[in-house]
């Protein structure tokens, strides 16, 4: 007798291995972090993990560090996700003309994505190094500044270079994401918006931004939760400084966790982060209208 599987046992199979990498690198070290939010844990005493209840949500909503961290964060994660929206929207449609020599950009587009982090963030304290870099000399011999600017010591300057560091790097996502979505609309709505006599401005506002809003509304989730989370960027750009006026939830948690040793802290302060995101991503879409049309439909 042959043993066969139904198609509904098939697609559970075919599943499997999505199921249980979901598992492992998703929901077990999300619980593991809730669950170390409720004890007190020091890694050198491994063994000595006494429940504490919420005394490390306490010890985080109660901290200076923290809520300056939070503004920070916002501040961060605010500009860098609109400058990329703007910018990406505006490239995206710029490569989707159709020019001579385009598929050449679109391919050097994708490089400043495909660098590792590590190799940006030492060429830009280079670049922005208030002595011998290059972004100095080249605003000088232009003269669009008087005197060097100090870009990563100077609190203000040090915030900007971060921003800049990061919608550098992952603009080119929200391009690509934007310039998929524009090769799909139909040409029959430009032409017969000139036939109407439509300008530019008015197709791009009645054709363009209402067939790209689900797409934009993704991608805004999407970069404002990767960017929010983001840790590599300001720790080796700028450490956190000068002071602590780069100083992001990410590194806050990096910080109780790894330099105070304090693992519940830094885990409560991660479930905090979590919840925050979750909450604000919810909002995001809910207000956006994310799917309305098709519950509509």
């Amino acid at each position: 007798m042959r043993f066969r599987l139904s198609d509904r046992q098939v697609g559970v199979l075919f599943m499997l291995p999505l199921i249980l990498a979901v598992g492992i690198f998703l929901v077990w070290p999300i619980a593991e972090a809730v669950r170390l939010s409720f004890v007190r844990y020091n890694p050198l005493r491994p063994d000595d993990q006494p429940f504490v209840g919420l005394d490390n949500y306490l010890f985080v909503l109660e901290d200076p560090l923290f809520w300056e961290s939070f503004w920070q964060a916002i501040v961060w994660t605010g500009w860098s996700t609109v400058l990329q929206a703007v910018i990406g929207v505006g490239l995206a449609l710029l490569l989707h003309q159709p020019l001579k020599g385009m598929n050449a950009f679109r391919g050097l587009l994708l490089f400043p994505y495909i660098v590792p982090t590590v190799v940006i963030a030492l060429n830009w304290r280079w670049l922005f190094n208030s002595e011998i870099g290059i972004v100095n000399h080249l605003l000088l011999s232009v003269g669009l500044i008087d005197e060097k600017i100090a870009w990563l010591s100077t609190p203000s300057m040090a915030m900007a270079s971060a921003i800049m560091l990061n919608v550098w790097k992952y603009t080119p996502f929200v391009v690509i994401v934007v310039l998929a979505r524009l090769q799909t609309i139909p040409t029959e709505l430009y032409d017969a918006a000139k036939v109407d006599g439509a300008g530019v401005l008015r197709r791009f506002r009645d054709i363009t931004l209402p067939q790209l809003a689900e797409v934009l509304a993704v991608v805004i989730v999407f970069r404002t939760i990767w960017t929010f989370n983001k840790f590599e960027e300001i720790y080796l750009l700028t450490r956190g400084g000068p002071g602590t006026s780069t100083y992001n939830l990410a590194l806050y948690a990096f910080d109780q966790s790894i330099a105070n040793l304090r693992m519940g802290v830094g885990a409560a302060a991660g479930v905090i982060m979590l919840v925050l995101l979750l909450a604000g991503s919810m909002l995001y879409i809910r207000v956006s209208g994310f799917g309305r049309e098709d519950k509509a439909a």
